[in-house]
């Protein structure tokens, strides 16, 4: 009887393990399935990502382009038209291309404003200009006059006076 009971133990063991090993592989094919799935839908995120990529390479070079162009434009002073010149408006406009960029009327009203405001900034500049101008002039005056104040302040030194610690220099 002893050797009936192993017996049995190690045919339950053995069903048991291959009733395990059953299930281990449904579980396996439910997981092949589940990792399958995922595979599908991380190769449909990247061509979804590929034809973004794309997309952005196509795009963005002409925005760009679009920007920056569009960004100079607005930069571009607008120039007063000059006596005895054609007064159209790409000629008023510094640097632009004869048709490529077309201001509205208003934009070209906006430029007499520009040119009243250039005309106050030359009159700052020209007084800049004259004060500058002076101090040039008056600095060899006030160099002449600090050239005389060091020399009196030697011949100070040169006396042998006694002065208060308060007027004195700290010297290294």
């Amino acid at each position: 009887m002893a050797s009936e009971k192993p017996r049995e133990t190690l045919t339950l063991g053995k069903r048991r393990s291959v009733e395990e090993g059953a299930t281990e592989d449904e579980e396996e094919g439910e997981e092949e399935e589940e990792e399958e799935g995922e595979i599908q839908e991380l190769e449909r995120e990247v061509g979804e990502m590929a034809r973004r990529i794309l997309n952005f390479r196509r795009t963005i070079p002409e925005g760009l382009v679009e920007a920056f162009s569009s960004r100079l434009v607005a930069q571009r002073p607008l120039l007063p038209p000059q006596l005895g010149a054609s007064s159209s408006p790409s000629q008023a406009l510094v640097g632009a291309d004869s048709g490529a960029d077309v201001r509205a009327e208003s934009e070209l009203n906006e430029g007499t404003c520009l040119a009243e405001a250039d005309r106050a900034m030359l009159e700052k500049f020209h007084i800049f200009k004259a004060k500058t101008a002076s101090n040039v002039a008056a600095m060899p005056i006030i160099l002449k006059r600090l050239n005389e104040c060091i020399a009196r302040i030697d011949k100070l030194d040169q006396y042998n006076v006694n002065i208060h610690s308060v007027f004195r220099r700290k010297r290294k």
